[in-house]
Formats: C-alpha cells, structure tokens, sequence
C-alpha cells in the first residue's frame, strides 16, 4: 500500500514542533511534552508499518496464488498440518520477539532522552533525537521496498541474531515490488537471506565477536543491486564466494566482487 509510505516521514517531522518549544521556553514541562511526542510517533510509525505490512502481505498472497494455483497446491499438499501450525507458530513467536526488542530500545531512548533534559545538555539531547529521526527513516524505508517477507526478515533479524549486526542503507524511494516480478522477489529473497547465513557461517571467530554486515539496496544501470560489504577482514572470501554463486543458479541473480576487495559481494537483477 503506497500511500502509507510517506506518513513514517511525516510522523518523525512533527518531532520539530515539540523541539522548537522545548529550545523557545526551556522548561522541564516542554521537554517531557518532547519525549512523550517522540514516544507517540514512535507508536503510531510502527503501527502504520504493521498495518502496511500485513495488508502488502495479503495482496501478495493473493495475486500468488491466481498467478499460480496449481503450483501453490502441490506445495502445500507436501506440507502435513502440524507442519503448517508449527511454522506458524515460530512466525508469531519471532514477530513477539522483534517487538519486543524495539520496545526494549525504545524505553531506552526515552531514559536517555529524560536523563539529558534533567542534566539541561541541550547538544546531546538534540544529537540523540537525530539519531532517532534517522533511525525511524531507516526503518520506513525498509518497510517500502514491498516485499513482505524480505521487510519482515529485514525489520525482525537483529531481534532474533545475536552473532552479525545489519547495517542498511537503501536508496531513497526504492521500492522492489515495483520493478520485480513474484518470482524474481521470493528468488532475490531467498538468496539475500543465504548470503546473509554464509557471511555469518564462514567468518568464523576471528571476523569479531559481532561483526557488522553493510547492505546497500540501491538503483543501477541496467535494474538494481544489492551490495554486501563486511567490516574489516573477513576471514574465507573464497568460500562465501562460491556459496553465493550456488546460491544464484537457476535465477535472474547474477553475483559480482572487486579483485581488491573480494569480500565484498554484489547480486545484481535486471
């Protein structure tokens, strides 16, 4: 659903108003009023991305299974229902737990943000309300690229995976169900989540105790890509290599690296 998409935006703009009263009068009053606005549109941005979510959700399905009946029935028949409910099951439980997670981090914030408006640090209370702002883009973006599956393993991984912190950045406006068909979303899904494994898999201990994995989602000439890029050294670039090779057979994927920077690894699609 598009037309949510810029109301995340809208919503972390609105923190300006507050501010400019806390900074006007300069008053304990005014800087809780501050915190408690930026808790409200905390609360309503991922309420709208929820409901974004689950209705981009719906229509996919749908145009899925009218696309692809027959295909969709054979796979599920192979599946037994105590199979189906437990895959269901683990759904809920990793979606309680990202919630649960962002919550975590959001009474953080507010404990942090209080702290500075009783200590009166202005600069560090505006440093760390940018951050949020920037925080609550970056999550808006992801909820626009409008692959449900790829937005909800995106916006739920540092949740639920201890072991390599994402890192996102995705070009403005970009919005992969637009320039993808079905079948090149779930393959480009599929193979971004098993490049994601095997950075993780072949890093091993020496790559740091929680490495940090930066992805870039962005236009290019011919379509888009998608760039990965690990920080410091990463350990056995050969075999990742060759994984995300055999990750991308029998796709429109194709995988590229830079000679002096082997590491790094790009999928592009056309």
């Amino acid at each position: 659903m598009k037309h949510f998409g810029w109301r995340p935006a809208v919503l972390a703009g609105t923190i300006i108003l507050p501010l400019a009263a806390a900074y006007r009068w300069n008053t304990l009053p005014a800087f809780i009023l501050l915190g408690l606005w930026i808790a409200l549109v905390y609360w309503l941005g991922l309420k709208m991305v929820h409901g974004e979510l689950a209705e981009q959700h719906r229509l996919e399905r749908l145009a899925a299974r009218i696309k692809d009946e027959e295909a969709q029935t054979a796979s599920l028949s192979m599946a037994t229902p105590a199979e189906s409910s437990a895959d269901l099951e683990q759904l809920y439980e990793t979606a309680i737990e990202a919630f649960s997670h962002h919550r975590h981090d959001w009474m953080n914030d507010l404990q942090l943000l209080y702290g500075y408006v009783q200590l009166g640090n202005r600069e560090r209370l505006v440093e760390n309300i940018e951050r949020i702002k920037e925080q609550m883009n970056a999550d808006s973006r992801v909820s626009r690229l409008g692959i449900p599956q790829l937005v909800f393993y995106l916006q739920t991984f540092t949740a639920v995976n201890r072991n390599i912190k994402l890192e996102l950045e995705i070009e403005d406006g970009m919005t992969l169900a637009a320039r993808l068909t079905p079948e090149q979303s779930e393959a480009l899904t599929r193979v971004m989540q098993q490049t994601i494994s095997a950075y993780e898999q072949y890093g091993g201990s020496s790559w740091g105790e929680c490495p940090t994995l930066f992805i870039m989602i962005r236009s290019s000439d011919d379509g888009m890509e998608v760039i990965f890029e690990p920080e410091g050294e990463y350990p056995d670039a050969e075999t990742l290599w060759l994984e995300v090779n055999r990750y991308v057979q029998s796709t429109d994927i194709r995988a590229s690296r830079l000679e002096e920077d082997p590491s790094s690894i790009t999928l592009h699609i056309e």
